[in-house]
């Protein structure tokens, strides 16, 4: 004779508790994975330089990886991600472009402000899948404090001579830096069209 007794299967508190659970657990791996991925991508487009002559700045591709983290990511996800890597880094991994000398160099002022442009992209760019405008008007602010950082470092470091900072530090990568821009735009709008055709939930959209 069959049971009336409710099970703990049949408990709504129980099956909600146990939703919410999991739930977290894919948040929480969701989080982590982006937060590794970035910081993986990061690292290896350090590793890509070019020198530049006249200037201790080289070219390299961390720009477009800051970019990808901050119109992809959410600001925690952003910030912990490039934090992670400036940490390490300054830790002695051999994570930095080669040859940088880190924070204690003249390219310093450009790791530093990895995190607040990362951070700051990914407010301004909101949730879910932005407009081609809103990614360019992100990015563009990531863009200006990274260089800000950057050139306010290298006149402390070239003891006040700001045109000399911006001479070395901004003019020859202006150009590349908007080309970076575009190629990160056009790569973030590709992925959200990928994730649209899949049916799935933007990468921008898994907030932590």
């Amino acid at each position: 004779m069959p049971s009336n007794t409710p099970t703990v299967a049949d408990d709504p508190s129980i099956l909600a508790t146990a939703r919410a659970a999991r739930a977290t657990r894919q948040s929480a791996a969701v989080t982590f994975g982006s937060v590794l991925g970035f910081f993986l991508l990061v690292t290896l487009a350090a590793q890509v330089r070019v020198p530049v002559p006249g200037t201790e700045v080289p070219m390299t591709l961390q720009l477009l990886g800051v970019l990808l983290a901050g119109l992809l990511l959410s600001p925690n996800q952003a910030a912990a991600a490039l934090s992670t890597y400036l940490v390490l880094g300054t830790a002695g991994l051999p994570l930095f472009s080669p040859g940088s000398t880190g924070l204690w160099g003249p390219t310093g002022g450009y790791l530093v402000g990895f995190i607040p442009a990362a951070w700051l992209m990914s407010v301004l760019r909101g949730r879910g899948g932005a407009g081609v405008s809103r990614l360019f008007g992100a990015g563009s602010v990531g863009v200006v404090v990274i260089f800000v950082c950057g050139i306010g470092w290298r006149i402390a470091w070239l003891a006040g001579d700001w045109r000399l900072a911006l001479q070395t530090g901004l003019l020859p990568f202006a150009l590349k830096a908007m080309v970076e821009l575009c190629l990160a735009v056009a790569l973030v709008k590709s992925i959200h069209r990928w994730q649209g055709r899949r049916g799935g939930t933007n990468v921008s959209e898994c907030v932590g």
